[in-house]
C-alpha cells in the first residue's frame, strides 16, 4: 500500500454534550490529533453499531455514565495533520455528530480509560476560555454553552 495512504485516516464519531449545573462534561485526550486537549466524550461508531448504541458505549467507557436520552444538535468536520507517538506525520478527516444528552451518574470516571481518555471531569462553562479544546468540538461546545448562558 502507498505510504501516503497509510498515513491518511477517516474517522466518523458520535459525541455527547452533557451540561449539569453550569458545567460541561469533558475528557482529556491521551493520544491522536487532540492529545492533551479537552474533548467531548464519545468516539467512533463500530461497524454494525447504531449511532445511539455507540454513544451509549462511549459515554460508559470514557465517563462512567449511563445515557438516558439524546437530542441531535449538529455535525462538524475537521481536517488535521499531526505527528503520532512514533513521530510519523498523519492526516485525518474527522466527521462528528453531536448530541445534547441526559444521563444518570453519581460521579464521573476521573481515571484513564486505557484507550484515548485521561479521565472525565465537569468544567464550568465560564472557564472554557482557560482550557485548550479540540478544534472539532469547540464550535459545538460554544453553540450549546451560548444557548444556556
Amino acid at each position: 500500500m502507498n505510504n501516503l495512504l497509510q498515513n491518511q485516516r477517516f474517522h466518523f464519531g458520535v459525541y455527547g454534550i452533557l451540561i449539569n449545573n453550569g458545567e460541561i462534561l469533558l475528557i482529556k485526550k491521551s493520544r491522536g490529533p487532540y492529545k492533551g486537549m479537552y474533548d467531548l466524550p464519545g468516539g467512533g461508531v463500530e461497524f454494525g453499531e447504531k449511532i445511539e448504541e455507540a454513544l451509549k458505549r462511549e459515554l460508559e467507557e470514557e465517563a462512567g455514565i449511563k445515557l438516558d436520552g439524546l437530542k441531535f444538535v449538529n455535525y462538524n468536520e475537521y481536517f488535521s495533520e499531526y505527528k503520532n507517538d512514533n513521530n510519523e506525520l498523519r492526516k485525518m478527516h474527522h466527521i462528528g455528530l453531536y448530541y445534547q444528552v441526559s444521563a444518570t451518574f453519581d460521579s464521573v470516571k476521573s481515571e484513564p480509560d486505557g484507550l484515548d481518555s485521561l479521565g472525565a471531569e465537569f468544567i464550568n462553562i465560564k472557564n472554557l476560555s482557560k482550557i485548550k479544546i479540540a478544534p472539532i468540538a469547540e464550535p459545538m461546545i460554544r453553540l450549546v454553552a451560548d444557548s444556556i448562558s
